[in-house]
Formats: C-alpha cells, structure tokens, sequence
C-alpha cells in the first residue's frame, strides 16, 4: 500500500512540478499572449505517458518507477515505436505548457530536454545489465523519436483499447467500488488461466484490476456482432454459448500455447443468485488440457451491490481474493475456491428487479404479481411483504416456487430477432410466432443477460419477453424437459 501510495505521488509531482516552475517565470518576465491551440500538445503529451505506463504495467508487469521495476522488457504498443515512450509524451506536455503559459519559460522545456536525454541514456545501461535481449531491442528501435509503426501481437499483448481501457477503468472504478485485493502475492510470473465466479457485469473489470495484466476473455457472440470492431480493438474474441465453438476453443488453445494469459468465468454466464450455475462440459475439457497453471479469483459481494436481476448497480465494497495457482490436473481445487459461498447470510443493496428472479409469488403462487422497492418486495395480489432478507432467504423463497401444469400455456408478447410477435409454451412443445418447435428437439435454451433468452434448434432464436421473467421461461423450459 505505501508502494502504491509512492508511485502515485511520484506521478503528481511529475505532473505538477513544470506548472510551478512556468509559474514561476511570470515573476521575472511578463506572460506573452497565450497559444490556446498549445493545450492540444498538453493533452497528446499526457495521454501518450498514460498509455505508455500502462502498457509497463500490462505487458512488464511493473510500474515507471524504482518502488516497482518491469519483471519484463516490454517491446510492445508505443515501445515498438521508441525506447522512451513515456519521456517523450512527457517532452510534448511540457512544450505545451511552456507555449500555452508563459513563451519565455521555453528554456525550462529545453533544459528538461536535456536532462530526459542524459536520464534516457543511462535508463538504457541498465536496461542492457537487466534484460538479455535489450541490445537486440535498442538496436532496432529508435531511441526517443517514433520513426516505426505500431505493433502489438493481440494474442499475447495489450491492444491500444485494452490499455486505454485499463486507464478509464482505474480512475472509474474507485468511484463505484471500493476494491479490496487479497493474495497479489499468489499471482505466477509466467502464463496462466485465471477462473472466476461470476455474479455481476463488471466482474472482468475486477479481475482486470486485481492483476494488472492482459487478460483476454471471450464475450457472447451476439454482443461480439453489435460492435465486433470495438471487441477486436479490445483483445476480446467471441464464442457461441448454444453450440460447440470450434474457432473460438482454438483462439483459447493458441492463446494458451502462446505465452498469454486467458480469462474464463466457467458458468459461462452470471448466475442469479450468488450460487453457481453448472458448468459446460467444454469448460471442464479446456481446463483440463491448458499447459498452464490455472489462478483462482473469488470476487465477494459485487452480487449484494448488482446481482444479475438488478436494475442498477449500487456503490459499496467488493473483495477480490486471489488463490494459490494450481496444475491444470487439479482443476477442481480452483473451481471449489472461486465457488465459495460468502454472503449467503447478507442483505442486498437494493432489491428493485427481483421480480425476475421471484418471478412467481411464494405465498399466493401467482405469477408476475411480485412488485419490488428499495428494501424489499410484495405481492401485489396477496400483499405478503419481505423486508431486507438475506441472500439465503431469497434463495429458499425462489426454491418454494411450484410448477404447476395449470400455470400453462404461458404467453407473452415478446420481440424475436427484432420483430415484435407472440410466444406460448406448452407441455410438449414451444410456439415463436408461427414457428413451432418441439422441446425435445431443442438444442440449447438460455437466458441471456437478465431479459432475453436465446433458443436455439437447427436456427437461433433471440426473444426478448416485454411482460414476463425470462428466467422463468428458462426454469419451466427445464423442468418440462425432465419430466
């Protein structure tokens, strides 16, 4: 902590430290007429130094700073463009400054030149007694000036957005979340496969956050193809969750093979109540045959601040605790880490949206009647209320929830992919419009994020109910199947 505390004074002072001597020069020189247009250097220049230490803290896993040294030569991003990224941003921000502030300070801008150039020169010594492929790497980039094009090997380092990413999510996150890290110390040096529990939307920003490293996940395809541009940018890669993905299990293997660190939630998707949802058998299958070690990260309570049927997310405090890494062979010991059970006996935040989780009344067993507000909810038929209950309470009220044959047909109008239109289910088979389908022929049904579901036999289906939970169509669905 006091590392951490050092390395962000360190960066104010930087920041700050050319503002007071500019300032200064006013005393003895009277300001010239200011460049307005110069904020635009001050702004490239600072961007370009954040980018630049992220990519240190990304790919070399270590900070620009002594507290924390890169454990790795990065040659990636804006270092495959200079050697010293960083001080050159740092040069344009403080040219802008100079021109924007006071012209006559320029000699302050060209004495921290100076000074950059002699720093930068024995920086390079060290780099060379430290890393053995340095000499290779100096010989071949330039040494301040950004004379080669971008590069980046997206399988095993941060694309611009990923790091761009990593930095708005730095400053965003202490905003909403107050992220508490345990166990930095079990992280390995090389490649692993980091597994998480999922239980809220901005758990890979967690995961992000606690290792400090390039991760990539696999998104849903049908989030992938909205902005495929923008998840390409990002390291991301799609994968088909009703069907076997066989592009997708070979962007994971190369990833694996190649040195890069893959991010996995094995429920393949939040589950709805803090408890986990089965996971796939092609999971299990990727796990057991990763040549890497597998880390194990538990993130406690972000499904108290916004579980999967919220609304909205509420601000509070949210743990992230890293296990110890494990050999693939012993997979199972990382899936009982991440699936401990830690806030059953908890309260949420906020329960608006739990009806579509307690999608059926407990007590009057009518459906759709559960109305919900900030401390609790009702039913707005029988008018049995629920104050605060616990996460175990909320459970063991969804796990009363009967299925009755009288319930159905049940009906709503729903949009299918993208048209508005109606759907019924029966005992034995499923009507989307003027399709009917059988649910023994049904391939895959699955509820996807907390108001679609998708169907998927032979073609895809993506329904979206306008009146009725989605989970409870996923949760009948099932049950009819086993009967």
């Amino acid at each position: 902590m006091i590392g951490n505390l050092k390395v962000i004074f360190k960066f104010i002072l930087i920041i700050v430290l050319p503002i007071f001597f500019i300032k200064i020069t006013d005393f003895f020189v009277t300001p010239t007429i200011t460049f307005k247009w110069a904020m635009v250097f001050v702004v490239i220049g600072l961007l370009w130094s954040a980018i630049s230490s992220a990519y240190l803290i990304l790919d070399g896993h270590g900070t620009p700073f002594n507290e924390k040294p890169p454990k790795k030569l990065v040659r990636s991003g804006p270092y495959s463009m200079t050697r010293h990224p960083i001080y050159l941003g740092f040069i344009f921000y403080v040219l802008g400054l100079s021109l924007y502030f006071n012209l006559f300070s320029l000699w302050i801008w060209a004495s921290i030149v100076i000074l950059i150039v002699v720093h930068a020169l024995i920086e390079d010594k060290n780099i060379v007694n430290r890393f053995q492929d340095a000499k290779a790497y100096e010989s071949s980039t330039p040494f301040l000036l950004p004379m080669r094009k971008w590069k980046v090997n997206p399988i095993t380092e941060p694309p611009f957005l990923y790091a761009f990413m990593f930095l708005v999510g730095k400053f965003i996150v202490p905003f909403f979340f107050d992220v508490r890290v345990i166990g930095k110390e079990n992280i390995p040096e090389g490649p692993y496969v980091v597994i998480s529990n999922h239980t809220s939307y901005p758990d890979p920003l967690f995961v992000i956050d606690a290792l400090n490293s390039y991760v990539r996940f696999p998104i849903t395809s049908a989030h992938y193809e909205k902005f495929s541009w923008f998840f390409d940018m990002a390291g991301m890669f799609p994968i088909k969750r009703y069907t076997v993905d066989v592009p997708a299990i070979m962007k994971f293997t190369k990833t694996m093979k190649s040195g890069g660190i893959i991010g996995i939630f094995p429920e393949g998707e939040r589950n709805w109540d803090g408890r986990p949802l089965e996971i796939p058998e092609g999971v299990v299958r990727l796990l057991k045959m990763s040549p890497n070690p597998i880390l194990p990260v538990r993130i406690d309570d972000a499904h108290l601040l916004w579980p999967r049927w919220a609304k909205g997310l509420q601000k509070g405090i949210v743990k992230v605790e890293i296990g110890k890494p494990v050999d693939s062979k012993d997979y199972s010991k990382a899936i009982d880490y991440i699936f401990l059970d830690t806030f059953e006996d908890k309260r949420y935040a906020d329960y608006r949206g739990i009806e579509k989780y307690i999608w059926k009344c407990p007590s009057c067993k009518t459906v759709g009647s559960v109305k919900p507000f900030k401390n609790g909810f009702e039913c707005a038929k029988c008018g049995t209320q629920w104050l605060t209950p616990t996460v175990k309470k909320v459970r063991n009220l969804h796990d009363s929830i009967e299925f009755s044959p009288e319930d159905l047909p049940l009906s709503d109008s729903v949009i299918v992919n993208g048209k508005k239109s109606k759907m019924t289910l029966h005992e034995s088979k499923i009507e989307i419009g003027d399709k009917t389908l059988l649910l023994s022929e049904i391939q895959s049904f699955l509820t996807e994020s907390n108001t679609s579901i998708y169907i998927f036999s032979n073609e895809l289906f993506i329904v979206h109910p306008l009146k009725t939970s989605s989970l409870m169509w996923k949760e009948y669905f099932d049950f009819l199947r086993k009967v």
